[in-house]
């Protein structure tokens, strides 16, 4: 198997998931769901998976986390994982968050990486 068939499993909580699908437009919401199914059917494709910076320029801190632009390659999309390991010692990519990657520089919505960071912290980003 090459590189780009290694896949790595995903785990979605029902939550977050819900709460960041009420909010995606409709073409958010399809791209959001029609990767899920995938990754739940056969795994995140490592060859997609990109490093989170650990301390983003908007004052997020994702540590060990990852993304995956939705749709993939390049899409205005994002999904944040975070990496964690099973008790067997096998990886598992923990679902933090869907949304838009960036968004104009003059709006109030929250990104992804604000909306993980909200989750992985329970707090927003210090301004």
């Amino acid at each position: 198997m090459g590189d780009t068939e290694r896949r790595a499993r995903a785990h979605f909580d029902a939550d977050a998931w819900e709460e960041d699908l009420a909010r995606a437009t409709p073409a958010g919401r399809q791209a959001a769901e029609t990767a899920r199914k995938d990754y739940e059917q056969h795994g995140v494709p490592i060859a997609q998976l990109r490093r989170v910076a650990e301390h983003g320029h908007d004052r997020t801190v994702l540590p060990d986390c990852t993304k995956v632009y939705v749709p993939a390659p390049d899409g205005r999309f994002g999904m944040i994982f975070m990496l964690k390991f099973q008790p067997d010692g096998r990886p598992m990519l923990m679902f933090l968050a869907f949304g838009v990657r960036h968004h104009p520089r003059d709006s109030r919505r929250p990104t992804v990486y604000q909306l993980a960071h909200q989750r992985l912290h329970d707090q927003p980003p210090r301004r």
